[in-house]
């Protein structure tokens, strides 16, 4: 039964600085009147596990005004119309933290929230990464502090709660699930 629902129409609904709302009408043979849902259209989005040559990983501190906090991350961002994935996730790692590397390898590709959100999000492994420049190109409203940490401390990080983004979250476990089938 749940695959029998057909889209009718959608209305804009308002345009933000960085999404759009529009509501979607879908009509299903067990309701009588037609359904209506909200959804933020955003563009997709990158995480970028970055690793030095010492297996450390690049990990970020940013003001998360949703949760009215600074919260603990890995670098990542919005694609840029035109952009592929990959060159975003080099393009985002060098603007937050002024490290380059490898090319990026996808990790996993994920639906941010696919009750309310139409977009993706794309996670990337950056190895070998190193400074390239002091300088970053931080958004305008961006305030990002740099921290390395051994990845040998993530799995206990993430237990403790010092990674609570759950979008960061998946890539890492792929990440460390990876890296204990190499070993």
């Amino acid at each position: 039964m749940v695959d029998r629902w057909k889209f009718k129409r959608t209305e804009t609904c308002d345009h933000y600085r960085i999404f759009s709302v529009r509501k979607d009408f879908y009509t299903h043979p067990c309701i009588e009147e037609p359904a209506s849902f909200y959804v933020i259209e955003s563009p997709d989005w990158v995480n970028i596990v970055a690793t030095t040559a010492k297996d450390e990983i690049l990990l970020i501190n940013q003001f998360r005004p949703g949760v009215k906090a600074v919260r603990l991350e890995i670098p990542g961002g919005v694609i840029e119309e035109g952009e592929s994935p990959a060159e975003a996730a080099s393009r985002e790692l060098l603007e937050e933290t002024g490290y380059e590397g490898d090319p990026p390898k996808l990790i996993c590709v994920t639906e941010p929230n696919p009750a309310t959100h139409n977009n993706k999000c794309f996670s990337f492994l950056i190895e070998n990464a190193r400074l390239k420049t002091k300088e970053r190109n931080l958004d305008e409203k961006e305030i990002i502090d740099l921290k390395l940490m051994p990845c040998s401390k993530l799995s206990s990080l993430i237990r403790a709660g010092g990674l609570q983004h759950a979008l960061l979250q998946v890539p890492l476990l792929h990440f460390m699930q990876d890296r204990e089938n190499k070993a």
